[in-house]
Parts: C-alpha cells; structure tokens; sequence
C-alpha cells in the first residue's frame, strides 16, 4: 500500500483510538520533517483518513482495519472492531 495512504490511516486511527491528539500529530510531523521544507517525507505529513474534525462510520473502520489486517497489526483491528457502530 502507498506510504502516504498507511500513513493517512495510522493518523486517524491514533486519534479515533485516543493514542495522541490532533494537535500531538502535527507537533510530531513538524519536528520529524526538521526545518527543510525542500524535502517532504509522506511519513511526516499531517494527513488523515478521516478528517479529525468529522465522525467516522463502519464502511471507515471495515477500511482501515483491512489495512491493519494486512500488515498483521491486530491489536489495532481488536481496538477498531470494538468501535463499530
């Protein structure tokens, strides 16, 4: 899967997930992509799946947790799966 796209997803699960904050995301995208803004790593850009501001539903989750299930990262499945409306 594209880099940009994991990285998209893993954002807006640690947020749905309560792991970090929007604010926490962006913090830690500035301080990783450093003062070069010449170079622009997707791992370092704020982007989101699901916009912070906005509700997610099932079809967002079932997509996100087939990501997850595809780089065998469970523990993030158990915790969307348990979020399913």
């Amino acid at each position: 899967m594209d880099n940009f796209i994991d990285q998209a997803i893993y954002n807006s699960y640690m947020i749905i997930a309560g792991e970090l904050t929007f604010e926490e995301i962006i913090e830690h995208c500035r301080i990783k992509s450093g003062d070069n803004k010449d170079l622009v790593d997707p791992l370092y850009l704020p982007v989101f799946f699901i916009n912070p501001d906005e509700d997610y539903d099932n079809e967002d989750l079932d997509a996100m947790i087939k990501s997850f299930e595809e780089i065998e990262e469970y523990e993030k499945c158990s915790v969307l799966l348990k979020l399913k409306k």
